[in-house]
């Protein structure tokens, strides 16, 4: 990797940071006024994760009222995410589904979980449960316009599990990525700057307010998330091979021989093609997480006086843009740990290709 790296990797885990103060899961539920309403309050909105998680785990552990506990365990499932607890999350949030079967936003919420850890199957049919739910509210609108856009995102990958290549069972004939999703990653950010940039003008408390050119309009954005989103889940499955072949950690000559010179190579080749994606992704990455903060600049003008509730309008636009990077986020972090395990994995390979011939028959 180039020596820039490094500070790449700094400056996206900064990003990471930046992003988690907004807990994607915490959706404002009203509850109504009762014996643990200070309870509930520190499960939705306690400053300290720790403080959260046991406000939650309190409710659960001693409320009978089955909407009460559904709502528990969707707030702590955001907790966990903030803790990047993904098992805890994911059975919270099933927990969640089992009160109220419903409750749309744990759906989907569960569907981006399934996703990340590649369990295509189980995300499509938790976004497609969604569809079948009413739009009762906000929260419920969020999750169908989410259940749309990832089964849109996922109908190539579905496809391709669905119809698999019989070639496939060797580990040379591994399909690509472009097998795996509808298209390679530039080709869909090009496809979603197809129109022209058109600055966004919005009322500001010192006249209008225009925002940066990078940001045009929620359907573009929406489209940039989905390309990124589709590019990090695409990679983890892709060189999900490789990973588990653990070169690093061969302990016996046998094993180490059994290995044949041509998926060394293919591999080898894989790895560099990796690096080549992975840079593209966080250089991209990088510039939406840019923008994302120029906008949010921005939007501390936007001035909404006339509307009762104008400064929670703001908020709540904020807080949507924030979550949107959120979810690529946690999507990376996980291709961050897959380059390291991708470096390791190279370094092992030249290794064991400089030692094969004069120590295997």
């Amino acid at each position: 990797m180039p020596k820039s790296y490094l500070s790449d990797r700094s400056r996206w885990l900064v990003g990471v940071a930046r992003l988690k103060i907004a807990a994607a899961l915490l959706l404002g539920l009203n509850l109504s006024a009762n014996a643990i309403e200070p309870v509930t309050a520190r499960c939705e909105h306690a400053t300290s994760v720790e403080a959260a998680i046991e406000a939650c785990s309190s409710i659960i552990n001693t409320d009978k009222d089955r909407h009460r506990l559904a709502i528990a365990h969707f707030n702590r499932a955001g907790w966990h995410l903030k803790k990047d607890e993904v098992d805890l999350a994911a059975s919270d949030l099933s927990e969640a589904i089992r009160f109220e079967p419903d409750f749309a936003a744990a759906l989907a919420e569960r569907g981006v979980i399934e996703e990340r850890v590649n369990d295509l199957g189980r995300a499509r049919a938790d976004y497609s449960a969604i569809l079948k739910l009413p739009q009762t509210n906000g929260s419920s609108e969020w999750a169908h316009a989410k259940a749309r856009e990832r089964l849109a995102a996922t109908e190539a990958a579905a496809r391709a599990t669905a119809n698999p290549n019989p070639a496939a069972a060797t580990p040379s004939a591994r399909a690509p990525a472009s097998d795996f999703w509808r298209k390679p990653l530039a080709q869909g950010l090009q496809e979603c700057n197809a129109k022209p940039a058109v600055t966004v003008k919005l009322p500001g408390t010192k006249g209008t307010i225009e925002l940066n050119r990078c940001y045009r309009g929620r359907d573009h954005r929406s489209c940039i998330v989905t390309a990124l989103l589709a590019e990090a889940n695409s990679i983890k499955q892709d060189y999900a091979e490789i990973s588990s072949a653990n070169y690093p950690d061969l302990k016996a000559i046998d094993s180490l021989c059994q290995l044949s010179p041509d998926v060394l190579a293919e591999h080898n080749k894989a790895i560099q093609t990796f690096q080549n994606r992975w840079a593209l992704l966080r250089k991209e990455y990088a510039a939406q997480l840019d923008c994302n903060n120029s906008v949010e600049d921005s939007l501390r003008n936007l001035s909404l006086a006339d509307m009762s509730y104008g400064a929670d309008v703001v908020k709540s636009i904020v807080e949507s843009l924030r979550n949107e990077l959120t979810e690529i986020s946690l999507a990376q972090k996980d291709v961050l740990n897959l380059d390291d395990k991708m470096n390791a994995a190279q370094k092992a390979i030249e290794k064991i290709t400089e030692i094969r011939s004069a120590i295997c028959r």
